[in-house]
């Protein structure tokens, strides 16, 4: 910081009229402000703090130099969002078999299921997998206007005796959230049936943990465990990778997301209604679970 003092005692001595008087005092601060500006960095503001009206004969100011501090605003990151619904299921079957087993909630009756992609396929949209969302997120590719994607959770045995001959008469992609520890149990796929579906062409397998568990209550070793068991089998029976993640339950934690950044996941898809999916919200897409009623009450 410069400072400069000009004295009056000088210039009083000189019996100068007032208006003189103020006008050599003015010329005296342009020239060392001039000269200050000239030696100084193009960074240095200079401020006068003291008011003329409020000097006094005989008395002492300072003009006081600081440097400009140069703001540093960080500017926020853009997202890159496109508009695709992503539609979920769990069990597609006949309601009264869904009323025997206790399954009402969750169940989609056929006929409701085959209105549903019929209406899809009639209304324009196409139907692709979730990977290749993730793909035009990480890469800001434009999709066409109406795109979704079906996706139905937890392997149940419904799927390849009710949904996926739908799928092959409508031509439609399929989207399946496997619980790998479950398949082959009573009421599961079978690694047969999943590989035949796989190898259509209109059905992908993805990631949904061993068990089925909820990861956010979970250690970091168990929800690892439960993650990459899966994959393993996943990638070993079906012959690829698998880099999408489903949480069951849309239970989810810090520790998760870590765990599949780490382990070359591109998308994690939640329970979260909504249709706008974005980049910077890739581990955490959202999906609209579907009832009985005809798609277009639920925005599409």
């Amino acid at each position: 910081m410069a400072r400069y003092t000009v004295s009056w005692h000088k210039l009083s001595r000189e019996k100068l009229p007032m208006t003189t008087l103020l006008l050599v005092l003015i010329s005296a601060v342009i020239v060392v402000i001039f000269r200050e500006n000239q030696s100084a960095d193009n960074s240095t503001e200079v401020k006068v703090f003291s008011k003329l009206k409020e000097i006094n004969p005989g008395q002492n100011f300072r003009l006081i130099t600081q440097d400009k501090k140069t703001p540093t605003t960080e500017q926020p990151q853009i997202s890159f969002c496109l508009r695709v619904p992503i539609i979920l299921y769990h069990h597609i079957q006949p309601m009264k078999a869904a009323q025997e087993k206790n399954e009402t909630t969750l169940t989609v009756d056929v006929k409701n299921f085959e209105s549903q992609v019929a209406y899809l396929v009639s209304s324009g949209y196409k139907t692709i997998p979730v990977e290749q969302l993730a793909q035009a997120l990480i890469k800001r590719q434009k999709l066409p206007s109406k795109t979704a994607i079906i996706t139905i959770d937890d392997g149940y045995r419904d799927i390849y005796t009710y949904a996926y001959p739908i799928a092959k008469k409508y031509n439609v992609i399929l989207n399946l959230m496997i619980p790998t520890g479950l398949i082959g149990r009573e009421g599961f796929l079978s690694w047969h049936q999943l590989q035949e579906m796989v190898n259509s062409g209109l059905v992908f397998a993805y990631n949904h943990t061993w068990s089925h568990a909820s990861l956010g209550s979970l250690s970091r070793k168990r929800a690892e465990a439960e993650i990459l068991l899966a994959k393993q089998q996943l990638t070993s029976k079906l012959g690829r990778d698998v880099n999408i993640f489903a949480y069951p339950y849309g239970s989810k934690s810090d520790v998760v997301l870590d765990i599949l950044q780490s382990n070359g996941f591109i998308a994690g898809l939640t329970t979260s209604h909504g249709f706008n999916q974005c980049d910077t919200a890739i581990y955490t897409l959202h999906r609209n679970h579907i009832g009985n009623a005809p798609l277009s009450s639920y925005g599409l």
